[in-house]
């Protein structure tokens, strides 16, 4: 996730119906400015060459979320949704994005759900399958040691060596993240 706040403008990002390297591409009203939602970078317009400030967020369930915060208000849709436009292609295990892109088949299958990890130009990908019950996931990353770990909400987190400084997580598909980073090292 990333902040919308660029020096004194703050952003309202809505879908450009583009994509690059199969990933969506967002485009700011106030501008038309196109940005990755990857890496958070501004592609074209005013701001090309800006970077968003990456913020950190939790990827969880439904019911993990309500009974960490009882309080969480629902907006709720005044029709029923019963099926998404999304089913096939999330069932489809060769379906991995729209275009043929280049990206790393031969480490992981597309769809296997990532959590990665940027420290400079040291990328690191660590499987969703591996990150389980609260026990950190360790290994080094550019001489430094980094430890992967399941928060208690479901969500996954990252610090640097043994202190407390946060790296941010980013979770994605392989396909799409091998493209944007395709030497990152990965734990499976």
């Amino acid at each position: 996730m990333h902040a919308r706040q660029v020096g004194d403008q703050v952003l309202t990002f809505i879908v450009s119906g583009k994509l690059w390297r199969n990933s969506l591409i967002m485009q700011d009203k106030e501008t038309g400015s196109l940005w990755s939602h990857v890496t958070g970078e501004c592609l074209e317009g005013e701001y090309v060459g800006t970077q968003l400030k990456m913020i950190p967020m939790v990827q969880t369930s439904w019911s993990q979320w309500s009974a960490d915060h009882p309080q969480t208000r629902v907006l709720r849709k005044s029709e029923e949704v019963k099926s998404s436009h999304y089913e096939k292609y999330f069932a489809d295990p060769e379906r991995n994005g729209l275009f043929q892109t280049t990206w790393l088949k031969d480490r992981l299958p597309g769809k296997t759900l990532i959590h990665g990890v940027v420290m400079g130009p040291h990328t690191l990908a660590v499987t969703d399958a591996i990150v389980v019950g609260g026990e950190p996931v360790k290994t080094v990353l550019g001489g430094v040691e980094v430890r992967v770990i399941r928060n208690a909400d479901g969500g996954v987190s990252a610090r640097r060596g043994d202190t407390d400084e946060e790296l941010l997580v980013r979770s994605a598909f392989w396909f799409a993240w091998s493209t944007y980073f395709p030497r990152t090292e990965v734990l499976d």
